[in-house]
């Protein structure tokens, strides 16, 4: 019996790679009659909900976060460190694994300790381009670092350092595209477009896309996740302009479907029904959209942790990628840029293809089963 313990939390761009080298893990044992005793130490509300979906045995841990402003918020989460301290001490203890495997979180940092403490075998992967100050922490002391990009082996000892790409959902990768039309209710006259901005959406992107609407309505149709926190906004936003003309609100109704967020398997078919992906930079974005082979326009976020969302974009248009910067984002160059990647479209997806990692989490589960 081999135990592996997975430790993250946070948002869609730690949690889903996560879920992700589970499920390689689970197929990895299979495949070579390994038994395995598979379990998820977390914090949120979000990474319990995925682990329910996947069938993971769950364990909650109280996150701590630093963040970079002041805040009244800085100060309570220091009084939940030793809380989470002896939460994760003690279910480390009573499951006692083989090997601890962080997606580099902040909510990663005190079990990866605890289970230093235990002399206990840590691993960690790095999505991004620039790492996080967690990965960071954890590096430290981590057995092996998994990094998706070349360029963020400068920041590990290159002894620890294993390139494998990220990991991305098996599941994101069996729907079919004409039964993905008839779910959005769409009939394959025009072009889709998929608007992401991750698992929390985006206000940069939505007023963007809003804004073009009319114009991209004319040539597109448009599958929208704009985030729970915005969904209201946009809904209002649509209503009025549809009351203020009868033909854009025909025109809404027929080709614009906004969702606050989308599951695995409906996030499944927004891809496979779309001709072009719209997105910020995250890395679990950018990887899908390559596993996917999706011509793609990527618009990173302003200021992110070290800029990473920026580094990533630039890496990603080395293969083919449209990166727009938030300060030259225009409706009209938002629409120039798609029409030249949609009269390329097969070639530009072949290319975008290259930068693909499908067996990220092979590689990363085929260590994490043998090494301790």
């Amino acid at each position: 019996m081999r135990r592996i313990l997975l430790v993250g939390g946070g948002t869609g761009g730690h949690i889903f790679p996560l879920i992700a080298v589970a499920q390689a893990i689970q197929e990895f044992a299979r495949q070579n009659s390994i038994e395995i005793d598979l379990r998820v130490l977390g914090e949120g509300r979000f990474i319990r909900q995925a682990c329910v979906e996947n069938n993971l045995k769950f364990k909650s841990v109280m996150g701590a976060k630093w963040r970079r402003y002041f805040s009244v918020l800085n100060f309570i989460d220091l009084l939940k460190i030793p809380v989470a301290f002896i939460q994760s001490l003690w279910h480390i203890y009573w499951y006692m694994p083989d090997a601890v495997f962080t997606k580099g979180s902040y909510a990663s940092i005190i079990p990866a300790l605890s289970a230093r403490l235990y002399f206990i075998p840590v691993f960690t992967h790095e999505s991004d381009s620039v790492p996080g100050r967690a990965n960071v922490i954890i590096a430290s002391w981590a057995k092996k670092v998994f990094i998706s990009f070349k360029s963020a082996g400068v920041f590990f000892k290159r002894e620890k350092t294993i390139l494998t790409g990220n990991p991305s959902r098996r599941e994101l990768f069996t729907a079919d595209k004409s039964d993905s039309l008839r779910f959005f209710n769409f009939d394959g006259s025009k072009k889709i477009v998929f608007v992401t901005g991750g698992s929390q959406g985006a206000g940069v992107i939505n007023s963007i896309i809003l804004e073009a609407l009319p114009s991209l309505l004319q040539r597109y149709h448009i599958i929208h996740q704009c985030g729970d926190a915005h969904i209201k906004n946009v809904q209002e936003y649509i209503s009025k302009l549809g009351k203020e003309n009868p033909e854009i609100n025909s025109a809404i109704q027929n080709g614009y479907r906004p969702l606050p967020f989308l599951p695995t398997p409906d996030l499944a078919r927004a891809y496979a029904a779309s001709d072009i992906v719209i997105s910020r930079a995250g890395a679990a974005n950018i990887f899908e959209i390559a596993n996917m082979g999706k011509p793609a326009v990527i618009i990173p976020i302003s200021e992110s942790n070290g800029n990473h969302q920026v580094v990533n974009a630039l890496e990603f248009s080395k293969f083919g990628a449209v990166v727009i910067e938030e300060s030259n984002l225009t409706p009209n160059i938002l629409i120039s840029q798609l029409g030249r990647l949609l009269e390329n479209a097969q070639e530009v997806g072949q290319k975008i293809n290259e930068f693909a990692t499908p067996d990220a989490g092979d590689r990363i589960a085929s260590v994490l089963c043998s090494q301790s």
